[in-house]
């Protein structure tokens, strides 16, 4: 029963999270994809559409407008109406060779997952990252070297833990900074490269190698309202080449990057920073009108007092 069991998804998700969902179902893909934009639009599905069933597919294709499709942008979908075809239900019967030919491959396939031929495999692992970036613009402006580089060197902290995460490590990078054109500041927008002798998720490397990134790109006299680190190259740890001229005891940092890891997982993120991240962030972003975290955190619970 595909359509008690999205009812069964939807409330707990609800009950867990407060979040309304709608769940579409279908043999494809696509079809699972328009699933679910028609269970969001027609109420009398109480927000559960399941397109293997075939009734229910007659009944809502043929008046599905062709630009509610996932895939069909608006050149596409300029390009079918030019030749008559306005709805899901008219592409759905258009010949999948004269899709090739107008929309490309990814028309035909498209035309054969309308009809129920799979053609996009399932993924069942998520894939892996080809880069992480951390970026925050900034409370105040920052106009000091000092506060530019305690900022990228928290930035790598939090770079390098989701590298831990993913167990990933990073080949190269970039930091970056730039002012507030709008707040009439001289615009400026500098970055430089970092790289390493090997692939890393050390903290404290990262952020020695971000901060002397900083330092390099600094321009004196600007005032900067953002700044971040990109790591734009990753390996997977199980594939890291390690070089001869390596002068870091690996099995010592992973030891204490591991301990860094638990006591912020157990105690909360930043109970331990490294001391070039700083402790009086006057620079952080603000975070007054931040909605509180009602389904996260306990000290966070909506309280009701009595008259």
């Amino acid at each position: 029963d595909y359509a008690g069991y999205g009812q069964q998804l939807r409330q707990t998700v609800r009950t867990w999270t407060g979040i309304p969902t709608c769940v579409g179902i279908g043999p494809t893909k696509t079809l699972a994809k328009l699933a679910n934009r028609t269970a969001k639009n027609f109420p009398e599905l109480n927000g559960v559409c399941d397109f293997t069933n075939l009734e229910l597919r007659e009944r809502y294709l043929p008046g599905t407008p062709v630009g509610d499709l996932w895939g069909v942008g608006a050149a596409s979908a300029a390009k079918l109406a030019a030749i008559g075809v306005d709805t899901v239900g008219q592409l759905r019967a258009l010949e999948p060779k004269h899709a090739r030919q107008l929309l490309s491959v990814v028309g035909e396939r498209m035309i054969h997952e309308l009809n129920g031929v799979s053609c996009l495999a399932l993924e069942t692992l998520p894939a892996s990252r080809k880069g992480i970036a951390v970026t925050r613009s900034f409370g105040r402006p920052v106009t000091s070297l000092q506060e530019m580089q305690q900022a990228v060197a928290a930035y790598a902290t939090r770079a390098a833990e989701k590298l831990r995460h993913h167990k990933l490590a990073a080949v190269q990078g970039l930091v970056f900074m730039h002012t507030n054109q709008f707040n009439g500041d001289k615009p400026s927008h500098t970055s430089r490269t970092m790289s390493f002798l090997e692939p890393t998720d050390d903290t404290q490397e990262l952020i020695t190698a971000a901060t002397q990134a900083a330092a390099e790109a600094w321009r004196e006299g600007s005032r900067y309202a953002k700044a971040g680190i990109m790591l734009t190259e990753l390996v997977p740890l199980t594939m890291v080449q390690t070089s001869l001229l390596a002068t870091i005891d690996r099995a010592q940092r992973a030891r204490l990057n591991q301990a860094l890891d638990a006591v912020n997982l157990r105690f909360g993120r930043n109970t331990l920073v490294p001391a070039a991240a700083g402790f009086n962030r006057t620079w952080s972003t603000k975070s007054e009108r931040k909605s509180p975290a009602f389904t996260t955190q306990w000290n966070e619970l909506p309280t009701v007092a009595a008259a």
